[in-house]
């Protein structure tokens, strides 16, 4: 049954979360902060997630809550497909659903990792709080990369229009979140 809905959740590319969800390994990296920013903080909102890749494009809406980087919730909606996946976390456990699989089932950051997602929710929460955990380094303001997933991962934060692009530089995938407070 994990089967099933790991490979519907797969065929939409995991629609994203966080998108800068994307190279092609999941490090776990502590959620350590060592520097405040000026993003957020958002706890809860809904968001346009734009992915773009060499081959593909695609966006989802997403309906983000996280009060702290231990515990929160997203959920991603396809409108073209209807597809629907709910990713929750309490500390380091993780739960998806979807559409297809209305049932709670365990994911490990190593499953993220294969469908390209190299920051895990936690720390996408962290640097959605305003605290960027300690393995980016930052370049200029508003912009951070970090190799701690072994490729080079750019953020960039344009306080404007709440917008935060995240880029894998190696594999040429943006992922653009428009945030709506």
């Amino acid at each position: 049954m994990f089967a099933a809905a790991r490979s519907r959740f797969s065929s939409l590319a995991l629609l994203l979360i966080f998108t800068a969800m994307l190279t092609s390994a999941c490090v776990k990296q502590p959620v350590t902060t060592t520097e405040k920013t000026s993003i957020g903080p958002f706890s809860n909102f809904t968001a346009r997630l734009i992915v773009i890749e060499p081959k593909r494009r695609w966006q989802v809406m997403l309906q983000w809550h996280a009060d702290s980087p231990d515990r929160g919730d997203v959920r991603l909606t396809h409108a073209a497909t209807g597809t629907v996946i709910e990713l929750r976390w309490l500390d380091d456990q993780m739960q998806l659903r979807s559409t297809q699989s209305r049932m709670w089932e365990p994911i490990e950051a190593v499953q993220l990792g294969s469908q390209g997602i190299v920051i895990p929710p936690q720390q996408l929460a962290s640097i959605l709080l305003g605290q960027m955990p300690g393995h980016f380094i930052n370049k200029q303001e508003g912009l951070w990369e970090s190799r701690a997933s072994g490729n080079p991962i750019r953020l960039q934060w344009t306080p404007s229009l709440h917008k935060l692009t995240m880029t894998d530089i190696k594999h040429g995938r943006r992922a653009t979140m428009l945030i709506q407070p």
